[in-house]
């Protein structure tokens, strides 16, 4: 496949990238909810950030279909098993979280697949520290609901640093990739 034959016009490089915008506000919603023990503000911060990664992974210009279609199917997997978890799991509540949990795993499992891309042709290293981070993130998280930690404070207060760490690397990245001239394509 060459560039010729490659329909991707400015306004889709756009697009992609207001997702990362999008999906960035929805990180910021949800660090200052979770600091602020907020549970409304982190449904409303997952909305959001789920949106924005769906938005791009929809724009994604990737020259094999296949890991476009991989990083979709997490991204939708994941919105429809959390959507599925809030309103329809009401018998279990250690079941409901850990499904809520898993179901930002697959999201954040397509979004490590847009930052990996990103990494990979641009060199952008937030992309590979992100790309690593989110398994150890959602693993810990499984571990902290499972062993019934989640409430303690100083477990509260790692969680709370972790995630601003993580919303400083999507800053950075989300900086790289609007600075970055239009219509670039992959360097390597």
């Amino acid at each position: 496949m060459s560039l010729e034959d490659v329909h991707y016009p400015k306004s889709y490089d756009i697009t992609y990238r207001i997702g990362y915008g999008v999906g960035f506000v929805g990180i910021l919603i949800f660090v200052a909810a979770y600091f602020f023990s907020n549970s409304d503000y982190l449904v409303l911060g997952l909305s959001i950030f789920e949106t924005g990664t769906l938005l791009s992974g929809i724009f994604l210009l990737v020259w094999k279909k296949e890991v476009k279609i991989f990083i979709l199917s997490c991204i939708i997997a994941g919105i429809l098993l959390g959507i599925v978890s809030f309103y329809f799991v009401n018998f279990n509540a250690l079941l409901k979280n850990i499904l809520i949990i898993i179901s930002i795993g697959f999201v954040l499992a397509g979004l490590g697949g847009l930052y990996g891309k990103e990494a990979h042709c641009f060199h952008f290293y937030e992309g590979w520290i992100l790309l690593w981070s989110f398994p150890i993130l959602i693993l810990l998280n499984v571990i902290t609901y499972i062993a019934s930690l989640q409430s303690y404070p100083l477990v509260h207060t790692i969680f709370s640093i972790l995630y601003l760490i993580i919303a400083i690397l999507a800053f950075s990245f989300l900086i790289k990739k609007i600075k970055q001239p239009l219509m670039q394509y992959c360097k390597n």
